[in-house]
């Protein structure tokens, strides 16, 4: 059985990988609660992860438990900010309680998922950004208005967005930003699905920070805290 207390950031890390991934599995251990997945189109892998000291409770037998995360998503959205969340699994059913002003009980079954280990995408990247989640959100914003991707260029130290549509094109960077912060051994270009990125950091923080790890024509790696959870995810490139 596991107990949690606080569940905003339970609530916003489903939320995330829900956005892609409609089933996958999780692991439960010593360690705490791990997921990796990735989505239908092969687009994104998910790479989430809850330490076990985070709950308040954590005595669980090992599993590896496929589950809707689609319906999951659903129950935890339905969580009050005051509740106490408390999961359990036996052999055919995940169970969730809210403990609360009203207690509330919910099952979902076990489902089937592929037990292949998926692989990182392995890659020795040439920059790293690490920037405000706010500010991305926003550059993020600029550019959707004429095109459905977006490019992302680091050189000389600055980081640049830039998308083009017959519409228009908008350029970003980040000469002046002083929250965001640049590290490379090579110039950057590589394209990439915006809608796809602008719903990874949809569930950030604005006041947290997103690092990006780039290099040209391949994955992106983007990282970043839900509270008291990590989640990764790998964005295949678009050709330019």
């Amino acid at each position: 059985m596991i107990e949690l207390n606080k569940v905003d950031f339970l609530k916003s890390g489903i939320e995330a990988i829900a956005s892609f991934i409609p089933e996958g599995n999780f692991r439960f251990n010593d360690k705490g609660i791990h997921l990796r997945a990735i989505d239908p189109s092969q687009i994104v892998l998910v790479d989430y992860s809850i330490d076990k000291s985070v709950f308040d409770s954590f005595s669980i037998e090992p599993s590896f438990v496929g589950i809707n995360l689609t319906e999951l998503n659903k129950i935890i959205s339905r969580a009050m900010q005051t509740d106490k969340i408390i999961i359990d699994l036996n052999d055919s059913e995940f169970k969730i309680d809210f403990k609360g002003e009203l207690d509330r009980s919910f099952t979902l079954p076990l489902i089937d998922v592929s037990e292949e280990d998926l692989k990182l995408p392995e890659s020795e990247y040439d920059a790293v950004v690490e920037i405000n989640a706010k500010i991305l959100k926003e550059a993020l914003k600029d550019t959707s208005l004429f095109s459905s991707s977006i490019v992302l260029k680091v050189d000389n130290g600055k980081f640049f967005l830039e998308s083009q549509g017959t519409a228009g094109k908008v350029r970003a960077d980040s000469a002046h930003a002083k929250k965001v912060k640049v590290k490379s051994s090579a110039k950057v270009t590589s394209k990439y699905s915006l809608t796809y990125l602008q719903n990874i950091v949809k569930e950030a923080d604005p006041e947290s920070i997103i690092k990006l790890e780039l290099k040209s024509d391949s994955a992106m790696k983007v990282s970043f805290s839900i509270g008291k959870s990590e989640i990764k995810f790998y964005l295949a490139h678009m050709l330019l």
